[in-house]
């Protein structure tokens, strides 16, 4: 078995915060946690979604499921019942024939600042292990231990099939043709040239398809259910330098052959990329009225997501620091799997080099923890580890996992009373927030758009309200449970390769109340000068001013929280706010 703790992985045998509402969940007066299955089951029994889970990871053989095992908190026992000491628990699943292990996540104490003040976790040493159901079941039964799936992380849990804010369509009800038909697109954008890599979504009465554009623009798709009559609707997500686009039905010309034309930023933003941009969410944060030495120098952020592309030119020597959890190899850290670490970091620290964009805390270090694709929830309780040992004070966790987990919750609230702020995506499901989103001590962010700041061949333009000025963004959680929002959509950033993308996402609203933070712990007078250790009383200031400095938006939506993040007020600097916000329009063809 091989052990993980927040200072790397080395060899072993296996021997061996909050405010009160973080120890208030699932599994207190000796009530079995979530733990063994989904909220609120009993002992000994998991619910279909996680026993379906359980089947999901990485190697494991037909039958078997990746779990985590750990030793119940001494103060959430029944009357009675003995606790038991991790060493000896991990060294029973080692001479378990039907327990394979895998992994042990120990926390150290050994370094950082806050894992020294906080000696005694709240989360105790975790075991990953591979075993049959009918054994996890067995084992969640006993009331010394907390069994979980090692659940994989992604970026929003997909609903159930018919159920939830989302359609999705049943494959077996699907009238499938004999012989599929075939959609030939090129896209190109408005500057003339053949836009590769785009993603392209057609939607039909059949669901979506998709396929991505080859060198010269074109992509084939395979309509198994629709024909090219029936699409309603394309979809186009440009990588880099183009907006989004979305188009009816697609009208193929004598070739067969139908072009999409997305329209390029330079054409919307004069000058850009060469010139400096200032985003409509930059100023609708009033980032811009506040001191240009305001940078966060100092201040260490760490990105849970899928890595930094490190190779682009304003990131390059901004992100400099990083771990790959997800077993991939040292330095792809430095990789992005989906473009979408890059999107954060780049609002959060780009360099501000007077081209492109520069980042809100442009200064800050920042760690990219790489956790997608192919990470599990033991990566994540390994990341937060990474937090609390290296003395990282703000988290940014931008991804999700489906079934409730006890042992996330208690990682998090040992990360509260190391002093690390932790902010999080309120998530992209226009219902419900994520999991991550509703613990105690997680600041939950949602996501606004506001009306012409995209043109109108952008898929918002569909979604968007009759009257002008800032709305929710139409993927944005409907709550209840959103702390505060902040521009999530139409948001310029930098993407995969050394371009910039138009990208929308409660993640990305996240990371402009993220740099913020950084700003705030950088330059508040009081969080700067008091010397504060690295406890719960560090971060729970910051949450409060993030909270008490928003500005209401119109209307009273519980989707917004408690408003817009404004950054004077925050930082406690004067500055004239014009109450007719001017932001960058989005060119000749924005709607308005």
């Amino acid at each position: 078995m091989r052990e993980q703790g927040g200072n790397g992985v080395k060899p072993g045998n296996g021997k061996g915060g909050k405010t009160p509402r973080a120890q208030g969940t699932a599994g207190e007066a000796g009530q079995p946690a979530a733990a063994a299955g989904g909220a609120g089951e009993p002992a000994g029994r998991m619910s279909g979604e996680a026993q379906a889970l359980g089947y999901q990871g990485r190697g494991v053989r037909a039958g078997w499921g990746r779990y985590l095992v750990a030793p119940r908190p001494l103060r959430l026992l029944a009357g009675g019942v003995p606790p038991i000491e991790a060493s000896a628990l991990f060294k029973l699943l080692e001479e378990d024939p039907d327990v394979e292990p895998v992994a042990q996540v120990r926390p150290s104490r050994s370094r950082g600042l806050g894992a020294i003040a906080e000696p005694h976790p709240a989360c105790p040493p975790v075991a990953v292990v591979k075993m049959p159901q009918e054994r996890a079941r067995a084992l969640a039964g006993n009331p010394q231990v907390v069994v979980e799936i090692d659940q994989p992380l992604s970026y929003t849990p997909t609903p159930p099939v018919g159920v939830g804010p989302v359609p999705v369509l049943d494959p077996m009800l699907a009238v499938t043709l004999e012989e599929p038909e075939y959609l030939t697109l090129r896209v190109v954008g408005s500057d003339g040239d053949a836009v590769a890599g785009a993603h392209v979504w057609a939607i039909g009465t059949g669901g979506p398809v998709h396929g991505v554009t080859s060198p010269d623009g074109r992509v084939t798709m395979t309509l198994a259910a629709d024909t090219p009559e029936t699409l309603q609707a394309l979809y186009v997500r440009p990588v880099a330098d183009y907006w989004p686009a979305r188009t009816g039905t697609p009208q193929p010309a004598d070739n067969g052959e139908a072009v999409v034309t997305v329209q390029a930023l330079s054409d919307t933003f004069e000058g850009f990329p060469g010139k400096a941009l200032t985003g409509w969410g930059t100023q609708a944060m009033r980032l811009n009225q506040i001191p240009p030495t305001y940078r966060g120098h100092g201040i260490k952020i760490a990105l849970l997501d899928s890595g930094v592309n490190t190779a682009h030119p304003d990131l390059k020597d901004t992100v400099q620091h990083g771990h790959d959890f997800t077993g991939a190899g040292n330095g792809t850290w430095g990789l992005d799997g989906t473009g979408h670490g890059t999107w954060c970091a780049g609002i959060i620290a780009a360099a501000d080099n007077n081209a492109g964009i520069a980042g809100i805390a442009a200064e800050a270090e920042v760690h990219a923890l790489k956790l997608f694709p192919g990470g599990h929830l033991s990566d994540l309780l390994e990341a937060v580890d990474y937090c609390i040992t290296h003395d990282i004070d703000i988290a940014q966790i931008s991804l999700a996992y489906p079934v409730q987990s006890q042992l996330a919750a208690w990682k998090l609230a040992d990360a509260h009373a190391a002093g690390t702020t932790v902010i999080a995506p309120a998530g992209d499901t226009a219902g419900p927030l994520t999991q991550l989103a509703t613990l105690p001590g997680v600041l939950a962010v949602g996501a606004i758009a506001h009306t012409g700041t995209y043109p109108v061949s952008s898929p918002l333009t569909w979604v968007q309200p009759p009257w002008p000025g800032p709305y929710p963004a139409p993927f944005t959680p409907t709550g209840p449970g959103v702390d505060l929002v902040a521009p999530g959509a139409a948001v310029i950033t930098t993407s995969l390769g050394d371009g910039y993308a138009a990208v929308d996402g409660t993640a990305i609203a996240a990371a402009h109340v993220t740099g913020l933070a950084a700003l705030l712990l950088a330059h508040h007078d009081q969080l700067r000068t008091q010397a504060v250790p690295r406890t719960a009383a560090r971060a729970d200031p910051l949450y409060l001013l993030l909270r008490t400095a928003c500005r209401p938006l119109p209307g009273a939506d519980p989707r917004l929280g408690a408003g817009i993040a404004d950054a004077p007020t925050a930082l406690g600097i004067p500055a004239s706010w014009q109450q007719a916000e001017q932001y960058t329009p989005a060119g000749p063809h924005q709607r308005g």
